[in-house]
């Protein structure tokens, strides 16, 4: 109202604001103001960036519809994907873009992202290429240490925001971060998909290459649950990316939402999935031959298909398959069954039984034999063939 507009600050504020709008150079000053982040022009656009990632396509094939009876007689069905798409299953797999959970956030996100400002972080708009704006924020180290020169990009999970997330752990290591919010969740527009979800994190590493002035060679991607996709995406994508980290990450969606389901619902669960909420790591995952590694909680109770029960954590499943695809001739279906035990108890001591159970012999030249020289191998890797199956056993557990 008048009141508003007669304050000093406040016409202060709508004077950096608008000159922020038509001078890239003026940014600067809007750090020091939090509003409507749909009023903050845009930094950085995914066309202003020059690199080029893999010609990569990983969207699911949909079910081809034979002609014009079989499209008619699927509308009801093709009707209730879509509302159950919408209206259930991103809500429950992607909670953070959920308004009323938003609202009940809204306090500590506001007061993280403070935080992060006075830390000397630099918030930016990014606009992805379907058309959504992606809320970041960066922290820039590489003038204090060594680890600076890594740029850690942090990929939270479904209900954490950039503001409360995992920007905190690569920030206590001294590495430079770069933190962004789904589509839908706070700042970000739009709304969470697996299409969504890879525009926006392929301009987020575009904005860190073209705009921050990192190589992609020294980006690491770290990521929480949910967040592996888009980081398994990126991985795929740029090739080149340094290393992977992903923490309770499973291999697709399709286990999880299947056992959190009635049983009567499955075939229907599964038809909304392949044509909505595909989100599958692993066929990312097995085109990116950088170093990974897997952060898997013992007594982990969110991906798992049974509570409680380690043996039916998806992390494992998405370990079994990397290694299934990369060492073919050493990780066979007898490996698996070992690696399987191994990864089925909850507590150090019972694995440590597991081990001597199966013979497990760490005293083998496994560093030797695993010794790549290339920085990127083609894989899968042809070693192992001629081992005995012992030899492969403990080859897959010291893997």
């Amino acid at each position: 109202g008048n009141g508003r507009l007669m304050n000093p600050d406040y016409k202060k504020f709508i004077g950096v604001l608008e000159k922020a709008k038509f001078n890239k150079n003026d940014r600067d000053s809007l750090q020091m103001y939090d509003f409507d982040f749909a009023s903050w022009p845009i930094d950085f656009s995914y066309n202003e960036s020059s690199i080029k990632p893999a010609n990569i396509s990983v969207e699911a094939e949909k079910k081809k519809e034979n002609g014009f009876l079989s499209k008619l007689l699927n509308i009801p069905m093709n009707f209730l994907e879509y509302i159950l798409a919408h209206g259930l299953a991103r809500p429950m797999g992607y909670p953070g873009s959920v308004k009323l959970l938003q609202t009940a956030m809204a306090p500590a996100i506001h007061q993280g992202r403070t935080i992060l400002i006075e830390k000397n972080g630099i918030r930016s708009k990014l606009l992805a290429k379907d058309g959504n704006e992606i809320d970041t924020m960066f922290l820039d180290k590489r003038k204090n240490n060594d680890n600076g020169n890594t740029l850690v990009i942090c990929c939270e999970g479904n209900a954490a925001f950039y503001e409360v997330g995992c920007m905190g752990t690569p920030l206590k290591g001294g590495y430079s971060v770069l933190g962004w919010n789904h589509p839908g969740f706070m700042g970000s527009s739009g709304t969470p998909s697996p299409s969504s979800e890879g525009n926006a994190i392929d301009v987020v590493v575009r904005y860190a290459v073209s705009k921050l002035g990192f190589k992609c060679e020294d980006i690491v991607l770290f990521a929480w649950s949910i967040g592996g996709y888009a980081a398994s995406y990126a991985a795929m994508v740029y090739p080149n990316i340094k290393g992977v980290i992903l923490d309770a990450t499973f291999d697709d969606i399709t286990s999880l939402a299947i056992a959190r389901m009635p049983a009567f619902a499955s075939s229907i669960v599964l038809r909304v999935i392949n044509n909505y909420m595909n989100l599958n790591n692993t066929r990312h995952l097995i085109k990116y031959s950088g170093p990974i590694r897997l952060i898997r909680r013992l007594r982990e109770e969110i991906i798992t298909t049974i509570p409680h029960d380690p043996s039916t954590n998806r992390c494992n499943f998405l370990l079994e398959k990397i290694l299934s695809f990369r060492y073919p001739n050493v990780v066979t279906k007898e490996s698996i069954e070992v690696l399987h035990s191994y990864l089925s108890v909850d507590n150090v001591a019972s694995q440590a039984a597991v081990l001597k159970s199966l013979g497990y012999d760490n005293k083998n030249d496994f560093e030797d034999r695993f010794a790549i020289k290339e920085d990127r191998p083609s894989f899968p890797l042809d070693i192992g063939r001629t081992w005995s199956q012992k030899e492969k056993s403990n080859a897959t557990i010291f893997l």
